[in-house]
């Protein structure tokens, strides 16, 4: 029941995007545009990201350019792993990234599913990963309170796919009436809950704690948990 309450949250232009660079915006926008209209069941989550990326950039028109290169930067590391996910299932070939795996295990769950599949990748698969290959440890300080926008971004894509949740899912209806509303304001706090956890483990990582490794284990526990409920209770 938590996933519901706490999640919001030609197939590519060209098969060796990996060693594509950043482009204005930048490039991977434009394949998850190109995912989020095949027919293949990465369109689901695909279609998710690339409205949220959209939203990025609407925050990110009054930024300094220094902000913008970092975001985007950023945000072009964190796209690949989805769109390498997306490569090697066309390809009939292992998700590199573990995290995404549990996204493509199963061909035939519902829209709904697979988008809080991704989410659970997206947020407690990947996050401090991508943070960690985009900064270095000096960027990072400097750019960590900029991160706001990208709350602002989370929530509105969180509150649209509850909305949608709610509306195409009959036991996603019965929580929100039961729950006399209040799945929304819980969602949002494991919302927060999770960014907060991903921003710890970001720190744990550039200085070198031992602690990172332990969250981490945690976290990749708490995410297989999820799967498991995504796919076998919604």
């Amino acid at each position: 029941m938590k996933y519901v309450i706490a999640i919001f949250l030609s197939l590519l232009l060209t098969s060796d995007s990996k060693s594509q660079t950043t482009s204005y915006p930048f490039y991977q926008l434009y394949q998850l545009d190109s995912i989020g209209k095949c027919s293949s069941i990465t369109r689901h989550f695909g279609e998710l990201y690339f409205q949220f990326l959209q939203r990025v950039e609407e925050q990110l028109d009054n930024a300094d350019t220094t902000t913008k290169r970092l975001v985007r930067n950023f945000e072009a590391v964190f796209a690949q792993f989805y769109i390498d996910a997306c490569i090697a299932y066309e390809n009939h070939s292992q998700v590199p990234l573990p995290a995404w795996r549990g996204y493509f295990t199963n061909a035939s769950l519902k829209p709904d599913q697979y988008k809080l599949l991704g989410t659970n990748a997206h947020l407690n698969g990947g996050l401090a990963e991508a943070i960690a290959h985009s900064y270095t440890p000096e960027e990072w300080k400097s750019l960590k309170k900029k991160y706001v926008l990208f709350n602002i971004c989370l929530n509105t894509t969180y509150h649209q796919l509850r909305k949608e949740t709610i509306r195409s899912n009959k036991k996603a209806r019965t929580i929100s009436v039961l729950t006399l509303g209040l799945d929304k304001m819980i969602g949002q706090y494991y919302l927060y809950k999770w960014r907060k956890r991903q921003m710890r483990l970001t720190e744990y990582y550039f200085a070198g704690s031992p602690k990172y490794n332990k969250l981490l284990n945690k976290v990749n526990r708490k995410k297989e948990r999820i799967d498991k409920m995504v796919c076998n209770q919604l």
